[in-house]
């Protein structure tokens, strides 16, 4: 069995510099005139009547003044959820809203001002004052 050395020069082990060397990255500046990625729509609020109103204008208005801190979270969450399909009514009623859309006018004065009547009525203090603030908010 035959042993040899195996002896590499230092030319094999030159590295082209061309390959390591790191290319210039182009630095990006933003335009002026750069537009923001999310925007809330304006929405005229005086011109607005909340005993008709459809869910996805209601929706933006709320957004619009939880942003400007018009509104806390919790009355936001609670305008921009979306409607059930059934409720009841203080008399006790059950009324289906299954046919109510994003785009279909609705009174939400009513239903609000009927949902902190009954979360009065079952002792939920939370609910109610959450309502509570809502109804505030319709009627500012």
């Amino acid at each position: 069995m035959e042993i040899t050395s195996l002896h590499w020069s230092s030319g094999l082990f030159h590295r082209d510099q061309t390959r390591d060397a790191r290319a210039e990255k182009p630095q990006f500046s933003v335009p002026s005139e750069a537009t923001p990625a999310f925007e809330v729509p304006a929405v005229d609020e005086k011109a607005l009547d909340y005993s008709a109103i459809a869910p996805r204008l209601l929706r933006e208005v709320a957004l619009q003044r939880y942003v400007s801190g018009d509104i806390d979270q919790d009355t936001y969450i609670a305008l921009a959820q979306e409607l059930p399909m059934q409720i009841s009514d203080t008399a006790g009623n059950v009324l289906d809203l299954s046919s109510v859309t994003d785009d279909t006018e609705f009174d939400f004065a009513a239903y609000y001002t009927d949902q902190r009547e009954l979360a009065i009525s079952l002792g939920d203090d939370e609910k109610a004052a959450t309502l509570t603030s809502v109804l505030k908010f319709l009627n500012s």
